[in-house]
């Protein structure tokens, strides 16, 4: 019954006590209510240490740390004498702690977002102080020219473009970007302003993120700008496509002022769409010693950074679009360089060696034909302009083979021929092998080889009567109605004479469209031939080269000498009508050059046809050498007048009158006649010539002889020469036994020879000089002179 009497007692205090505290909505507040003053009962529950209760924020928990962590005792519990109770958080402190930690999170985040604002704006306003400065100092293509940096090129290859009709020209070269030079920011790192000094540093920064910049060019069409030039078609060259380019940027600076340059080689295939317009131009312009074109460029797309480069600064450059600038359209002018422009050949090459032979022909193997081989160093044409500084030093050369013909100018035509006759013919056919001038030497060695086009045989002179004009004139049998004569023949004639008289002779050269095969002695078997367009290109087109004549005395017949000289007097009753008779035999020894040598074997003389005066002893001082040579001095005068060119030019009018450049014609006889000369020989025909061809042995090299008799050869007595010729007998008459009188004769002679390979060929004015010893008995051997 006191069991159960316990908890009746109790249970209206606790229950009060738990209304109250679920009465108060506030912990600062809740009623703490002592626990009642009765011990507890022994007999409920054992012995336990006074519990204090803690108040604080979480949980109730009791104050002692011996306690095994177990929960309030049950508030049902009769033993309990005191019991302190404390309310829950209230909701509005946990509120209190997130919105504490959200409120962080929010203030950083605000705190980041005015930074970059600030940023923004301070970057705006720096860009736009850059952009402002920059306009100050030009526009874009300003920009690239100040910052671009180029050296070369440095070679110039040429090559035939495999992939079409046209060619590829490699330049060798070195370019790169200074970028510093291009946004004129020179005096940045000198500046004192330290705004100033870090702009340099970010561009610096920069440039060494950026590294590089490529450039690809679309098509280029370049057309004549001339003010002459009228609307055209077709451009002059096409460039279809441009490799792409990379260029290296870089900021120099006092620490690392070397600028960064990469070398390259760019290939620039080009096209001709209007060859003929080209070589209009070039004509044009080589005499204006100027251009002017108009370059249109379809577009232009620049890159900038590397597919390669790291980090989020490489990821923005790789998003980044290309710049891309289209019809573009500029006007390019500017001087040639100084070229030489001689007319003399031995101021562009010094030929080294010369070789003729004879050898197979090319084109018909049972055929033979006379081949030559040279070997010249020729000079640089730019070589004076790079040696100023107009142009910089490279190497640049021919990678082809270059297959001309020669030509040489005819005879002007007899009366009575058509004009539409060819007025030259073709002589040689040549290649010359690739050449190439390295950048640090003026001249290259050219190989030349080709061959003669053969002439054909000539027909038999018929015997020509002597001119009306009497013993003084000039109309010497030897040329003036000789009968017509193969074209090449007449040609080669004309040039010899006329070279060996020390005169200027014209000499026409073509590119040929239809080569020949090549001699086995070529040197360049394995070279290209240059693209099919080069033939559209130079169709029609001669270069025109004026040959100046020998300055030495020309010598075709060493030791030359009368045999059996026999002279009639009052031989003037036959037909000839001449004054004196004159019968013996001329022999003289064929000299060829030292390149030429190895066709003596193939001379074989047919006929000799002199005109010549007979002098009483000694030759006068001043002979018809010499004027030749004063005749090849007036050319050289001529050769100053700039003849070579494209095409042929007139010659000079007033010039050509003094020299008489336009007449072939040899001055003979001289005028005044010396005064020694007594006789002039000119037969009516052609005197019949022979070869003997002597061996070689141990003391002697090979010999070739030609030996001419004439019989009977009529001698014209000069008007008012009678007395000298009565001294010139009287001598040998009246002399004593045993006497000799010297006599001479100079003048002028045509030979026909028969040359293995070539043909036969007639030489006219080939100039020839003797002296002799004369006695009652005929004529003495004379010493070599």
């Amino acid at each position: 019954m006191a069991g159960e009497s316990a908890p009746d007692k109790g249970s209206s205090p606790r229950t009060a006590t738990t209304d109250a505290f679920d009465r108060s909505n506030d912990l600062e507040t809740a009623p703490l209510l002592a626990a009642s003053s009765d011990p507890p009962a022994a007999t409920s529950s054992p012995a336990r240490k006074p519990t204090r209760l803690r108040h604080g924020r979480g949980p109730l928990v009791r104050d002692d740390s011996d306690d095994d962590g177990e929960p309030f005792p049950p508030n049902s519990s009769e033993d309990d004498d005191a019991v302190r109770l404390v309310a829950a958080p209230h909701p509005s402190l946990a509120a209190r702690k997130r919105w504490s930690f959200g409120s962080v999170l929010c203030l950083a985040f605000s705190i980041v977002f005015v930074a970059l604002l600030v940023a923004l704006a301070a970057v705006h306003l720096w860009v736009g102080h850059l952009l402002s400065e920059q306009a100050r100092h030009g526009d874009a293509e300003a920009m690239a020219q100040r910052g671009l940096v180029w050296a070369g090129p440095s070679a110039v290859r040429v090559a035939a473009n495999t992939a079409g009709d046209g060619l590829v020209v490699e330049l060798d070269g070195m370019a790169g970007i200074d970028v510093r030079k291009a946004l004129d920011w020179e005096d940045k790192d000198d500046s004192k302003s330290w705004f100033r000094r870090q702009e340099g540093r970010i561009a610096r920064w920069g440039v060494r993120k950026v590294r590089s910049v490529s450039v690809d060019v679309g098509q280029v069409a370049l057309f004549d700008a001339s003010a002459g030039s009228t609307a055209q078609t077709d451009p002059l060259v096409v460039v279809d496509s441009l490799d792409t380019l990379r260029l290296p940027l870089s900021y120099p600076s006092k620490r690392e002022p070397l600028l960064t340059m990469h070398s390259f080689t760019l290939h620039v295939p080009l096209r001709f769409p209007a060859p003929h317009d080209l070589v209009d131009f070039g004509k044009a312009a080589w005499e204006a010693k100027s251009y002017r074109v108009r370059a249109d460029v379809r577009d232009v797309v620049a890159q900038v950074g590397e597919t390669g480069t790291r980090g989020v600064f490489g990821w923005v450059l790789r998003r980044m679009q290309a710049t891309r600038v289209t019809g573009l359209e500029r006007i390019v002018d500017g001087k040639l360089p100084d070229v030489p422009d001689p007319s003399d050949p031995s101021e562009l090459a010094n030929v080294t060696s010369v070789d003729v032979f004879e050898t197979p022909s090319p084109a018909h193997l049972n055929e033979t034909v006379i081949a030559f081989a040279a070997s010249a160093l020729v000079q640089n044409p730019l070589a004076d302009a790079i040696r100023s500084g107009r142009l910089p030093a490279f190497a640049w050369g021919m990678p082809f083979r270059l297959p001309v013909s020669i030509h040489l100018a005819l005879p002007p035509l007899p009366e009575g021929a058509s004009a539409h006759d060819p007025t030259e013919i073709m002589l040689a056919k040549v290649s010359t092998a690739p050449f190439a001038f390295p950048h640090d030497l003026d001249t290259a060695q050219l190989d030349v080889t080709g061959h003669l086009v053969p002439a054909g045989n000539l027909t038999p002179s018929t015997p020509i009567p002597p001119p009306p004009g009497g013993p003084l004139s000039s109309a010497h049998s030897t040329k003036k109605g000789a009968p017509q004569q193969p074209p090449l023949s007449r040609a080669l004639s004309r040039f010899v004479a006329r070279y060996l008289a020390g005169r200027a002779n014209d000499v026409f050269i073509r590119y040929d469209a239809d080569p020949e095969p090549l001699l086995p002695s070529d040197p360049a078997h394995d070279a290209p031939l240059p693209p099919r367009f080069v033939s559209d290109l130079v169709a029609n087109q001669t270069l025109h080269v004026r040959v100046p004549g020998t300055n030495e005395t020309p010598e075709l017949f060493r030791n030359l000498r009368m045999e059996d000289m026999r002279i009639k007097l009052g031989g003037g009753d036959d037909d000839t009508g001449a004054d004196l008779l004159a019968s013996g035999r001329v022999v003289g020894e064929v000299v060829l050059p030292d390149m030429a040598k190895k066709l003596a074997d193939g001379i074989d003389a047919q006929s000799i046809w002199p005109d010549v005066l007979v002098y009483d002893g000694e030759l006068p001082g001043r002979g018809l050498l010499e004027r030749a040579e004063e005749a090849q001095f007036l050319d050289a005068a001529a050769s100053a007048q700039g003849q070579l060119a494209f095409s042929s030019k007139p010659f000079d009018t007033d010039l050509a009158a003094l020299i008489g450049d336009d007449d072939d014609t040899t001055e003979y006889p001289p005028s005044p006649v010396p005064a020694n000369a007594f006789a002039r020989m000119r037969p009516s025909s052609a005197m019949n010539a022979s070869t003997i061809h002597i061996p070689a042995n141990g003391t002697h090299n090979a010999t070739t002889l030609v030996s001419a008799t004439f019989v009977d050869a009529p001698l014209y007595l000069l008007p008012g020469r009678g007395d000298v010729l009565r001294r010139f007998v009287a001598k040998i008459i009246f002399g004593g036994p045993g006497n000799k009188v010297k006599a001479s004769m100079a003048g002028i002679t045509s030979v026909r020879i028969a040359l293995s390979g070539f043909g036969e060929v007639e030489l006219h004015e080939i100039p020839i000089e003797a002296s002799f010893m004369v006695g009652r008995g005929g004529v003495e051997n004379p010493p070599a002179f």
